[in-house]
Order: C-alpha cells, then structure tokens, then sequence
C-alpha cells in the first residue's frame, strides 16, 4: 500500500542535481513517528515548482502523461531554456519533449497542494514510503 501524502506539509525539499533526485520529507503538522513520509523523484529530467514550501499543505502526486503535461508547462520551459539554459534541450520544443519521452522511461508527475507548492516533475521513477 503506498503511503498517502493528502494533507501532509513539506518538511524539507531537496534537488541534488548530481543524483538527479527530487526529495521532499512531508508530516502532518503536530504529530510524529509513521506520520512521516518521503516523496523521491528519481531519473529527473527536468521540474518546475510555483508557490512557497512554507506552509504547504498537499494533495496529491498524480502521474499523468508526460508530454501532456510538458504542453501544460511548454511556455514557461521553452523560456528558461531559451534566457537560462533550462531543463535540458528537450524542453526547448515540443519535438523535442515528445523525442525523450517517446520510449515511455521518463514519465510526468503534477504536484498539488491545497495551499503552497505546485508544479510538475518529469522523472524516470516515483516513490513515496513511510520515514
């Protein structure tokens, strides 16, 4: 059974580029033990995250279609790889986004939250277990 996130607020959030791992530690506020879980996103090609992580109350981690999910965020990518470098090439156009998700590997998750952080994550695995 995976370990639900509804409800939880983020404790910590941390990209380490070199692993190429996406980790937020969540709780429900004010309680402790198997309360606890960790969010890891491995094989990350690419993210974008709006709102404050201050505060956040979460939804939901939904997989979705990746390429559906890039067009969602198309505008906003395409920019930062244009003035910053970005993601990587394949967030530079629609071709190229559908060239790296084609062989179904890497996959799109959409974060929610009631209040705070949102935003998309596009990785080759997810897990979410008790800490």
């Amino acid at each position: 059974m995976t370990t639900s996130i509804h409800d939880h607020h983020i404790l910590e959030l941390t990209v380490n580029a070199a692993a190429r791992t996406i980790r937020r530690r969540t709780a429900y506020p004010e309680r402790s033990g198997p309360n606890f879980a960790v969010v890891l996103f491995e094989g990350v090609e690419g993210y974008t995250f709006h709102g404050d992580t201050f505060g956040t109350i979460l939804f939901d981690v939904e997989f979705v279609d990746a390429i559906g999910l890039y067009r969602e965020y198309a505008v906003e990518m395409q920019r930062a790889y244009a003035t910053r470098g970005g993601d990587g090439p394949w967030a530079s156009s629609a071709a190229a986004a559908e060239a790296l998700f084609a062989d179904g590997q890497v996959r799109g998750y959409r974060l929610s939250s009631s209040i705070g952080l949102d935003g998309a994550v596009w990785a080759r695995q997810l897990s979410i277990n008790s800490d």
